[in-house]
């Protein structure tokens, strides 16, 4: 069932019910009663033609149709719901009148010879009417709706109809319906009420709908509203015109009407298996378990390749590396996202671990700053085989199809975006020495580096809050909260407005960099102790949490460590794909440039670690 195939939108299963006598189509969601949309529709042959009929009329079979009622609740509007009970409609009529198939005949076997002209029906042209009926709430909108449908407006004699308050127009168009040649015989349209079920579903990206390019990549790319279907070995994707998706050897996604001869193995090329990734730690059996409201899938096609969104062209394509996509059942999407399982894990690990207590814990561990002593510089060695983004792609055995620059070099490069921007000097310094918490793992390799690598690595910078008090709601990955032990009131162990200063955050690199710094009495100012610290803090700067003990110490340094947050996230867009710095590359930007504001701010000497 689709249900089993791909949680997170199972309630919004849509069944289609087809009636033959008066033709029509209701569809329904499994959970409820009652339609949430129809389309009501006749059709009979034209036995006598009438005088007006020109002579190329008089030699034509025409059959009349007219579609009397097409409503969609305006709840379930937007998703073309509309489109795809109006092609419904048409795809019967021509099954009736323009094609020479059985309309019982779901299996058409296309290596059948073709019937003699004895045996073959008589085929007519259809004219389908319509009238299209608009309030001033919609005006314009629907007649744009059916003249991309394929209609035509037949008349400019447009009636307006008053009801008390309330006025509408009736707008009489149509479309026509072309009797079948012989060499287009061969095939017909699958229709989609043979399909049981199905969801409605967006496919989107950061930038909203996802487009696809029409097969032969003549015309620019399309968006479209999506109708999941079950297949034999997977699901199917195809748009509410009864176009499919397809995934392509090469890597590339179209869309393709069945009837197209173009691919001998739509249905395969068509079919994506729906893999879940779960986020629970042990498991024995499988990795696919039962997935959460937030879980991650990734979509495999028939060549072993996974469906993704270009993050250049904003279009489908596919991958050898899996993408991930999240189901969201509240407005009915698949969103395609930057987020992995590692990432996810490490934070289903960050919320179960980092407690009131086992923060303090850390601090008695690492704050006496015992581990031994190094320059920031020689630090920045060590963070040379740490890579800039520990969550980039999910792990794979071939490790050369991944491609990260190191921490060092995303330390340098922002440094360096630092001061393009003309940044004051101590912010190009914090740019570059940010990140060396995690140089902890080459000083204590055997307790810090061991459990980073088995249990959960707290050096890698991400999102912090502060412990000891309520988490805001907005918390990154706060599907996980429930995992967290700690119970607080708003203000929880602190006084009210006690400054950020006073409070515990997650245990975390910054954080043991934030610490560091004080400890070996720098000459950085304030403003640069706060940028290390807080930076990672997003709650406070960009959801304004935490009203409860902040101050206006706090609300002054707010503006420094927001605008550093941006200058990383902005260096981290732009590194992506960058070539990792060589040794003497990083050596020739410290001696040219960042050893001298060291020594001016004190960080050039050895530290206590």
């Amino acid at each position: 069932m689709l249900g089993g195939q791909l949680s997170g939108v199972t309630h919004s299963i849509l069944i289609l019910l087809t009636l033959l006598s008066p033709p029509r189509s209701l569809l329904y969601r499994s959970d409820k009663k009652g339609a949430i949309a129809k389309i009501i529709y006749s059709s009979e042959i034209q036995e006598q033609p009438s005088l007006q009929s020109s002579v190329a009329e008089l030699q034509k079979n025409i059959a009349q149709a007219k579609i009397h009622v097409l409503d969609v609740k305006s709840q379930y509007r937007g998703r073309d719901l509309g489109g795809l009970l109006f092609s419904e409609a048409i795809t019967h009529l021509k099954s009736k009148y323009c094609n020479n198939d059985d309309n019982e005949d779901d299996d058409f076997n296309t290596n059948e010879p073709l019937k003699s002209d004895y045996e073959q029906k008589q085929l007519y042209d259809v004219n389908c009417s319509l009238e299209a009926e608009e309030d001033v709430t919609r005006h314009g909108k629907l007649i744009a709706f059916y003249l991309r449908l394929g209609c035509h407006v037949v008349s400019k004699r447009v009636q307006y109809i008053s009801d008390n308050d309330f006025a509408y127009r009736k707008v009489p168009m149509q479309v026509t319906l072309k009797a079948a040649t012989t060499a287009a015989r061969k095939r017909k349209r699958s229709s989609l009420m043979s399909k049981a079920s199905f969801l409605p579903v967006q496919l989107v990206g950061d930038a909203g709908k996802i487009t696809v390019t029409p097969s032969g990549g003549s015309e620019a790319g399309m968006k479209f509203d999506w109708l999941i279907n079950q297949a034999d070995d997977g699901i199917q994707f195809s748009t509410t015109h009864g176009h499919f998706l397809i995934a392509s050897p090469s890597g590339n996604v179209t869309i393709l009407d069945q009837v197209n001869d173009s691919y001998s193995d739509v249905d395969g090329w068509a079919t994506f298996v729906p893999l879940h990734i779960s986020d629970e730690i042990d498991h024995d059996d499988s990795p696919f378990q039962q997935s959460s409201s937030r879980s991650l899938w990734v979509l495999r096609s028939c060549h072993g390749t996974f469906l993704t969104a270009d993050s250049v062209s904003k279009c489908l394509s596919c991958t050898k590396l899996p993408s991930f996509w999240q189901a969201n059942g509240s407005n009915l999407s698949l969103a395609c996202t930057s987020d992995t399982p590692p990432r996810r894990h490490h934070y289903l690990q960050c919320w179960k671990l980092q407690t009131h207590e086992y923060v303090q814990s850390m601090r008695s561990t690492f704050l006496n700053f015992s581990l031994g002593k190094a320059t920031l510089f020689e630090a920045l060695g060590w963070i040379h085989t740490f890579p800039a983004y520990p969550f980039h792609a999910w792990s794979c055995e071939d490790t050369s199809m991944v491609s990260s620059p190191s921490l060092r070099t995303l330390s340098f490069l922002m440094a360096e975006a630092a001061r393009d921007e003309g940044l004051p000097d101590w912010v190009q310094l914090v740019a570059l020495f940010h990140e060396l918490g995690e140089a902890v793992k080459k000083l204590d390799p055997n307790n810090t580096g061991k459990m980073a690598d088995s249990i959960y690595d707290w050096t890698i910078s991400t999102r912090s809050r502060v412990v000891g008090c309520a988490i805001p709601n907005c918390a990154t990955f706060s599907e996980f909260r429930h995992l967290n032990t700690d119970s607080y009131t708003d203000t929880g162990v602190y006084e009210a407005n006690c400054a950020l200063d006073n409070v515990l955050l997650l245990w975390s690199g910054p954080e043991y960099m934030y610490h560091l710094l004080r400890h070996n009495q720098t000459a950085l100012p304030l403003e640069a102790l706060a940028m290390v610290r807080y930076y990672l803090l997003g709650d406070w700067h960009e959801h304004h949490e935490y009203t409860s003990i902040t101050n206006e110490y706090d609300e002054d340094m707010l503006p420094w460590v927001s605008d550093f947050d941006r200058l990383r996230r902005k260096t981290r867009l732009e590194c992506l794909d960058c070539v990792d710095l060589s040794d003497e590359q990083c050596a020739y930007l410290w001696d040219r440039h960042y050893s001298r504001i060291a020594a001016k701010y004190d960080c050039d000497r050895l530290f206590a670690w």
